[in-house]
Order: C-alpha cells, then structure tokens, then sequence
C-alpha cells in the first residue's frame, strides 16, 4: 500500500514538474518531458506489468492535466513501456558500462516516438494531414536539447526509484 501512494505521489509531482515547472526553465518550449521519463525508468526497473497501470494512471492524468485528447498520452506511455521492458529484460540495463548506453538508446527511441506521436496528433487533429508535421516535429536541435533534458530526467526519476524498490522490496 505504501509503494501505491508513493508511486501515485511521484506521477502528481511529476505532472506539476512537466506543466508547471519545466515550461518556466526553458521559456514554454517543452524541453523535457518528466512524466514520459519516470514510466520509462519504471519499466527498466519494474517491468511491463507492474508499470502497466502506472504507465496507464500518468497517461491519463497527463492527458487531463494537458487538454489533450484522452488516451493519446495513455497510447504513447504503453507503447514506450513495452518497448522498452521487452529490451530491458534482455539486455543489461545498469547506470554503468553498456547500460547507460542502452539507457541513452531508451531515452533517443521514447523521445523520438514521443514527439511524433504528439505532433501527429496535433496535425490530424487542428490541420487535418500529413503535410505539416515536419514543422510540427521542430528542428534537430531542439530534438537534441529534448533528449539531453530527458536523460537527466531519467537518470534522476531511475535514482529515487532504484531507492525506492530497495526499500519496499
């Protein structure tokens, strides 16, 4: 019971992070995404499973939170979730050695998969076509800084909760 309030208080903080707290850091460009980070390191940590209703909880108070079409966090966070625990489980996921590089892989795929997603979304739904998501996507750059912010955000969300399982497990 402890690990659920623990867990549903590290998805609110994470949510005032990314909505309130980030965009103030980096003048309202989204450069890292907070809530995407923490279901990431669940899944390297706890597997599918036991981050399948987390993953599904944040997508859902994400999409809330963001006036954003309900279920379209919820998709991304369980398709980087699986994606990522069907990797995990069969490399060496570590914060040394060859983990971290397949932690950086982790982040560069969820960004990636991440930020298409979202701007598909927001291109079938206000322009109504393909045509317009190379200019909703951004440029390479501000692709870089996102991933950059997202591995410090891993790596910290990863730290409290490698603590965390320690200490309930």
């Amino acid at each position: 019971m402890p690990k659920k309030i623990i867990y549903a208080s590290l998805i609110l903080l994470a949510l005032l992070l990314q909505l309130s707290f980030l965009p103030m850091l980096t003048a309202g460009s989204m450069a890292g995404d907070a809530v995407l980070m923490l279901v990431l390191a669940l899944a390297v940590l706890n597997g599918f499973e036991a981050s399948l209703k987390w993953a599904l909880v944040a997508g859902f108070l994400y999409d809330l939170a963001s006036y954003a079409t309900v279920g379209q966090h919820m998709l991304i966070f369980l398709l980087v979730a699986y994606g990522v625990s069907f990797f995990s489980r069969r490399l060496s996921v570590e914060v040394k050695g060859t983990g971290l590089l397949f932690l950086l892989g982790f982040v560069v795929l969820a960004t990636f998969l991440s930020t298409i997603l979202t701007a598909g979304f927001s291109v079938f739904s206000i322009a109504g076509g393909l045509k317009f998501l190379p200019q909703a996507f951004g440029s390479f750059s501000f692709f870089l800084l996102q991933t950059i912010c997202n591995l410090g955000l891993l790596l910290f969300w990863y730290q409290i909760l490698r603590k965390l399982n320690r200490i309930f497990l």
